[in-house]
């Protein structure tokens, strides 16, 4: 008697993200893996219970990891403007992303792109870019 193969192709769809890598991973998408997992395994030695707790235990400690990074995130970039803010109707001086040297009074404090930004006059400056503080 011959018994064919049997198998199953899972319809695995992948969704565009902005993050790349283990960032762009939720748990949805770890749960797809494991259901796919279970659903292809080999019936005659199929994975046992602790080696599926191991892997969902692996799969919790990066999700876990993957939001303390955003939120380690989130803290410094707020720090970053929290400076920025202290250094309005200060007297400020440094090198602008252009490469251009500005000086004078910080009129206004902003983000963009995730980085923090002090303004003088017309100019931006970025917080990595000032040298100078004075009241």
């Amino acid at each position: 008697m011959e018994i064919g193969a049997t198998g199953s192709t899972a319809d695995v769809s992948v969704v565009e993200s902005d993050q790349i890598g283990f960032a762009g991973l939720n748990a949805d998408t770890f749960m797809t893996l494991l259901i796919t997992q279970l659903q292809n395994q080999d019936p005659l030695d199929p994975t046992g219970n602790e080696e599926l707790l191991n892997q969902l235990s692996t799969m919790r400690n990066l999700q876990s990891n993957i939001e303390l990074g955003d939120a380690m995130k989130a803290i410094t970039t707020n720090q970053q403007l929290s400076t920025a803010a202290t250094f309005i109707g200060k007297t400020v001086s440094g090198t602008a992303l252009d490469q251009t040297q500005v000086s004078g009074v910080a009129e206004r404090a902003f983000l963009r792109d995730g980085q923090a930004y002090v303004g003088v006059g017309t100019a931006e400056l970025p917080l990595s870019g000032v040298e100078a503080v004075s009241a």
